[in-house]
């Protein structure tokens, strides 16, 4: 006897009662991470328990879901098909239940971790510093250095709340959204003896010049806009974070090329002086991105809303 439509929904309402909704939540986990191990981790769940739980998934779907790979678990065809129904359904539970339950800093206790570059925590720290003690808030921030390689990989596996940087490209499961616009200008030192309050091309190319580490200076355009004008730059110091970059310029007879925000933020503390990039240097955007999944985390809502404010200013 053909199946009626009515019969068919009967037939999907017991089955969905024999589907526990964390089962659901382990399946979308065990998808974004692609692997066991990382999904328990995020969701504080011994391995056994996440293992245990597909197995029941894959029971319930008749289909192995996941297998292994070199590098962890690759979906199945029905797990693909799965994911995009399985992802609303949550997504719409869980802006119900935080309707009434919006994140308050003053009594909440957790902690933000950001993936930074170093030139960005004076523009991003700071500002957060202030809105938890103007709230007398327990929450904490933790500042990350991104692996440069693979710098989404933190937000979708749940070591990181946000990114900000300007070298960022689409990925599945991370929302990117322009933050401001990059502009890059040289740092001297106030007094230097040769360069007063212009730069010409001549003196940047003649001058030594100090630049972060290669893991991290192959990150900003700076290499890619020197090489484009032609330009041989004397690389005399290599320096593993940005604050030790402003106290050699600051102590030297160096140049350093850093974003504009930046410079104008250090300047003041250690005496240097802003000139223009001597050459064509177009500017460049400075993203913020989060994970997709997360978009109803009141938490993180603050979180970006500080940022997007620290930005428009």
């Amino acid at each position: 006897m053909e199946e009626t439509a009515q019969d068919q929904r009967h037939r999907e309402s017991r089955d969905l009662r024999k589907l526990d909704l964390n089962l659901l939540i382990i399946f979308e986990t065990v998808y974004q991470t692609g692997s066991v191990s990382q999904a328990a981790r995020v969701l504080g769940m011994s391995q056994p328990t996440v293992s245990n739980a597909l197995s029941r998934l894959r029971a319930h779907f008749s289909d192995q879901l996941f297998v292994r790979v070199d590098r962890g678990m690759k979906p199945t065809p029905k797990a693909m098909s799965l994911l995009p129904p399985v992802t609303d359904a949550l997504g719409a539970l869980r802006r119900g239940l935080a309707y009434d339950s919006d994140f308050d800093v003053a009594t909440a206790n957790r902690q933000f971790r950001l993936l930074l570059h170093d030139f960005s925590v004076p523009s991003v720290l700071p500002p957060l510093v202030r809105a938890l003690d103007e709230a007398h808030s327990a929450c904490s921030i933790e500042v990350v250095t991104p692996n440069w390689g693979r710098p989404h990989e933190a937000l979708t596996n749940g070591d990181a709340d946000v990114i900000i940087d300007n070298s960022l490209h689409e990925q599945t499961g991370v929302t990117l959204e322009p933050l401001a616009d990059a502009e890059a200008v040289c740092v001297v030192r106030e007094g230097h003896p040769r360069i007063g309050h212009e730069l010409s091309l001549e003196q940047f190319a003649a001058n030594g010049h100090a630049a972060l580490q290669k893991q991290m200076r192959l990150h900003l355009p700076t290499a890619r806009q020197v090489r484009a004008a032609s330009i041989d730059r004397r690389m005399v110091v290599t320096l593993p974070n940005a604050a030790s970059l402003a106290v050699t310029v600051a102590t030297t007879d160096l140049i350093a090329v850093v974003p504009r925000r930046y410079a104008e933020l250090v300047a003041p503390i250690h005496r240097l002086r802003i000139l223009p990039v001597p050459f064509e240097y177009p500017k460049s955007k400075i993203f913020l991105g989060w994970a997709t999944e997360k978009a109803d985390d009141a938490g993180l809502r603050w979180l970006l809303n500080q940022i997007r404010s620290t930005f428009s200013n």
